[in-house]
């Protein structure tokens, strides 16, 4: 904006025009006529006088103003201009000195604004020069003509500044005054202020005369647009933080406030400027209390606050800001206060659920006795809360290090531990869980779950952190119980109670896979000789060695317990053919009848071994154990010392196996097998989850084969491999040929054989048939025996970790006919458990199944799995599983198994 102003008068001393810097100032042409006295001296040459004082005008620091007249065509002064302070120093009065037209021009150039004369009668427009040379012109370049000042005028302005004249010579504005831009003789557009008014009239009162200025405001504008930018900017990082501004004048009791404040106030931007009283007023007593004290401390010490405070909108709402506030003088030192205020509700919502969360698991951890910890392994600090300090009986806060705790534990847990750490630290794996063994310093044993993590930090693993959970007691509890239940007190051998509970759990996964097992009944020849002659405590000898051998002789998936006396039972689990039982009979029978190391001396005794095997196509284990029985005795018939089997028919069966062998491998060059598929639907809503492929073998004859005939089969002769393949390609591609077809399903399943896990590059050739057959690995689903999940291999670990990448999800398939140890299910990535058909089976009138089943549900959930139902035959069970919260079902109630067209034509009806 123009710093110096300007004032014109016309002969007899009325202010004719004043510069916007003269009104800026307070200055109005109406309040300002030019005292007499000046007039007089003005025209008696007294050109370019100042005057030392002039009532109510000090503007210039030395309080002077310097005049200059105006000459008229007769050599009087018609008018006058004024400017405060001096120019070039006082001019004696009385100077001779000649009014003409060079000598005003002159005067008005010097003047900080292009001064103009427009006469409306002629058009003839009189141009100072420093109007010209502000636009890049030589003076004496304009033509007097109104075209030189419109015809540089920017586009957008020109029409708003025409009706700005038009407007003021109309009679309609006081004055003439707009902002505009120009074009200056390099091409470039400067900022101008335009500002006039008409000086004189004819005797009609027309206009006939305007005077006025034109100032360069470029310098004004940028900084005007920066302001605008720097203003925007403030508003929306505000807003973006939800920060408001203010600043308090005590003196006036008044503050102002930015937008966003009200905002955070809950009032309308248009409400009254707020006092100090209205405003604390809005907060609740403690936090009135507070932030009054803290103002009053800035105001009268300087002392800065920083406040969290809590204060209640107009509509009742509870919220809470971070308030602060210092203390600044104005320009004359005059004290305000400035701050900002941030609205920190939600902060504080989350500090308070955070804290109580805190607590809460502080709580817990004490109440489960368990604790976290971390291992920083860059710089080797270990952290401990207070429960895992507790755990270990050190005193909380003590300083520990990774080696002194290490001592702590015994032998095998310290072995334990270093393989868990190296393999966590070198990036083997991300996860690992162990129980572990401590004593005390009392010398009392501790037992400890361990579980870590490992965590990286651009690629590099950084940290170790876990949890561990004092289980002595249940350990403890564990091991009585079980020894006291389930074990034999002389031998250490599973008792007949826990030997029925285990073999029974292998049969019904046996008949459920169509696998094969044998039970081997053994009966030690003439033990009642050995009781008889030598006493019950070398029979009770005998019989604890016994037991050691027969341990030695059977696999860890095996089972073996004391039956009853001199009698001991081995089921094997799983065989592949009836010769596998008749070899570990042999060792047997080879093992016992090393002679015997007693305090009598030495004895050699024999056994009688009778074997039935389960074939996988019915019976229980009272009839295994009655045909073992009846085997044992025709052994025992057969000159003792020997093994027998049940059935003469055996024979046949193994025939009949190798026969189906050959046939298999046949049947998969003369492409017999062949897809069946069976959908899957969610429980509550019934749309389609997923459609599981079944493989399905029909010989040329046209007879259909079991699959827990030939499967089996396939996965001891290797078959399966490629056959497991094979069913992969042609399930995902049926399942892309249907989606493209518009038909809604989420994912297609494929059943795994456990000897395709042992593939070492299993996981990645899923993964690539997927891409070759443009199908998302995340609508794919593997499903498992639980058996197949019981090898935790190098090479299991890696597919299940490649697959959980790829999205893969894992299905454990007719879950709870397998192994017991459910460890698995937090070992892998298993997303989906498959309840199993025996179990929906008659559930609607056997108790048992139903809670089984129920009990399936709860755990699944309580693991975050999904849980299917298999074998769902009515609409009954399949409401009795939806309200038990069985999330989807499947089963010849919901569809049988249907080939691929067909399953098509389902999928748009059940749409």
């Amino acid at each position: 904006m123009p710093h110096r102003p300007l004032l014109a008068f016309d002969a007899g001393g009325a202010c004719l025009l004043a510069s916007p810097a003269a009104t800026e100032a307070g200055i109005r042409c109406a309040d300002t006529p030019l005292p007499e006295s000046i007039r007089t001296r003005l025209a008696k040459g007294h050109e370019g006088v100042l005057i030392e004082t002039w009532p109510d005008l000090a503007l210039h620091p030395s309080g002077l103003w310097r005049f200059w007249s105006l000459p008229g065509p007769d050599g009087r002064p018609s008018g006058f201009l004024a400017a405060p302070g001096p120019a070039e120093g006082p001019i004696p009065p009385g100077r001779d000195a000649e009014l003409d037209a060079s000598r005003w021009r002159y005067l008005l150039d010097e003047a900080p604004d292009g001064f103009w004369d427009w006469s409306l009668v002629t058009g003839q427009v009189l141009y100072a020069a420093r109007f010209q040379t502000m636009l890049g012109y030589p003076a004496g370049s304009f033509a007097p003509e109104v075209s030189e000042w419109a015809g540089r005028l920017h586009a957008d302005d020109r029409e708003p500044a025409f009706a700005a004249l038009r407007n003021h010579i109309a009679g309609h504005a006081p004055t003439f005054s707009i902002e505009h831009r120009l074009r200056s003789a390099d091409g470039h557009w400067l900022w101008t202020l335009s500002f006039g008014r008409i000086v004189e009239r004819d005797d009609q009162g027309q206009p006939v005369r305007m005077m006025g200025t034109i100032t360069d405001i470029s310098a004004y504008k940028a900084l005007e647009g920066q302001l605008r930018e720097r203003e925007a900017l403030l508003l929306e990082a505000q807003r973006v933080g939800d920060i408001g501004s203010w600043s308090y004048d005590p003196e006036r009791d008044m503050s102002w406030w930015s937008e966003r404040m009200y905002h955070i106030y809950g009032l309308p931007v248009d409400c009254e400027q707020r006092h100090r009283e209205a405003h604390l007023d809005m907060y609740t007593p403690e936090s009135r209390h507070r932030l009054d004290a803290a103002i009053e401390r800035a105001l009268h010490s300087g002392e800065p606050y920083s406040l969290d405070l809590e204060f209640i909108r107009p509509d009742g709402e509870r919220r809470w800001i971070s308030a602060r506030s210092e203390r600044v003088f104005d320009h004359v030192g005059n004290p305000r206060l400035v701050g900002v205020v941030q609205d920190i509700t939600s902060r504080r919502q989350r500090d308070s659920e955070l804290r109580r969360q805190a607590g809460l698991l502080t709580e817990m951890s004490r109440m489960g006795r368990i604790g976290g910890f971390e291992w920083d392994l860059r710089d080797n600090t270990l952290s401990w809360t207070e429960e895992v300090y507790r755990l270990h009986h050190i005193e909380p806060g003590t300083r520990i290090d990774p080696d002194s705790v290490h001592a702590l534990y015994d032998g095998d847990s310290q072995a334990r531990l270093n393989v868990i750490y190296a393999r966590l630290r070198a990036g083997d794996s991300d996860y690992e869980s162990a129980e572990l063994c401590l004593f005390t310093p009392e010398g009392r044993r501790v037992w400890l779950r361990f579980q870590a993590r490992s965590e990286r930090e651009n690629g590099e693993v950084v940290r170790i952190a876990g949890v561990q959970q004092d289980v002595t007691a249940e350990r403890e509890a564990a091991d009585l119980i079980e020894q006291l239940a389930h074990f034999d007190g002389l031998t250490g051998l599973p008792n007949r109670f826990l030997f029925r509970q285990r073999a029974q759990a292998a049969i019904r996964e046996a008949q459920a896979h169509g696998r094969m097992l044998a039970l081997l009944f053994i009966d030690l020849d003439r033990f009642k000789n050995v009781n008889d002659s030598l006493g019950h405590g070398a029979g009770d000898n005998l019989l604890f060695q016994m037991a050691g051998r027969l341990r030695g002789c059977v696999r860890s998936s095996d089972v073996i317990g004391r039956h009853s006396g001199d009698e001991f039972l081995a089921l094997l689990n799983p065989i592949s053919r009836a010769e596998d039982a008749a070899r570990v009979a042999k060792k047997i029978l080879e093992t016992v009848s090393v002679p015997v190391e007693l305090q009598e001396g030495h004895l050699q005794v024999g056994c009688s071994i009778g074997i039935a095997v389960l074939n996988g196509d019915g019976g229980d284990l009272d009839g295994l154990l009655r045909a073992a029985d009846t085997a044992m005795y025709a052994a025992k018939d057969s000159g003792r010392n020997t093994y027998t089997f049940y059935s003469e028919e055996f024979r046949d069966r193994v025939q009949r196996r190798i026969t189906l062998e050959s046939q298999l491998r046949q049947a998969i060059v003369r492409d017999e097998l062949h897809l069946v598929y069976q959908p899957t639907v969610y429980s509550q809503s019934g749309a389609v989850a997923g459609i599981e492929a079944l493989l399905r073998w029909t010989s040329e004859t046209g007879e259909l084969r079991s699959p827990q005939e030939f499967i089996p089969i396939a996965e001891d002769c290797g078959e399966i491999v490629s056959i497991g393949y094979w069913v992969l390609r042609q399930s995902v591609r049926q399942a892309r040929a249907w989606h493209q077809d518009g038909l809604n399903f989420q994912r297609i399943a494929v059943n795994v054989s456990a000897v395709q896990l042992r593939e070492p590059d299993f996981g990645q050739n899923v993964v690539d048939i997927c891409r070759e057959e443009d199908w998302p690995t995340h609508r794919l689903q593997l499903e498992l025996t639980e058996s197949a999940l019981m090898r935790d291999s190098e090479t299991l670990v890696r597919a299940f970790e490649l697959f959980e990448r790829e999205g893969i999800s894992l299905a454990v398939d007719d879950f709870g006919t397998g192994f017991s140890n459910l460890n698995y299910l937090t070992r892998f990535p298993v997303r989906v458990l498959k309840i199993d058909r025996s179990f929906t089976e008659n559930i609607l009138d056997d108790i048992g199944k139903f809670e089984l089943c129920r009990a399936i549900i709860g755990l699944g959930h309580a693991l975050d799995l999904q849980v299917v139902a298999e074998g769902v035959e009515s609409l009954a069970v399949h409401e009795l599983l939806r309200n038990q919260g069985c999330d989807e079902s499947q089963g010849y109630f919901i569809a049988r198994p249907l080939a691929a067209d067909a399953m098509a034509e389902w999928l748009r009806g059940h749409d």
